[in-house]
């Protein structure tokens, strides 16, 4: 096994207890994001930066649901970044 027994443990024993409270977090999220470009009003900035890597990041977890505002937005900075989100690595 690739990864150390405390992640594997919490992986199995602890993902179902935290995903609800991930994807409400995603969905209240999503009214936020001011547009499929940026997150805030004035353009593109540091806190783009941020989200789109800390959105990266969940993209490996399996079983959180990104609304459509959310996706659209991680898609486009995605291509425009030319860094690949983890869709095809969810554990």
């Amino acid at each position: 096994d690739h990864l150390p027994a405390l992640y594997t443990d919490a992986l199995e024993t602890k993902t179902g207890d935290h995903l609800p409270d991930l994807n409400a977090a995603l969905k209240e999220l999503e009214p936020m994001i001011y547009s499929k470009e940026f997150c805030s009003e004035g353009g593109f900035s540091y806190d783009d930066i941020d989200l789109w890597s800390r959105l990266r990041s969940i993209s490996l977890v399996k079983g959180a649901e990104f609304p459509k505002g959310v996706k659209d937005y991680m898609d486009y900075h995605e291509k425009a970044g030319d860094v690949p989100l983890y869709w095809n690595m969810q554990i």
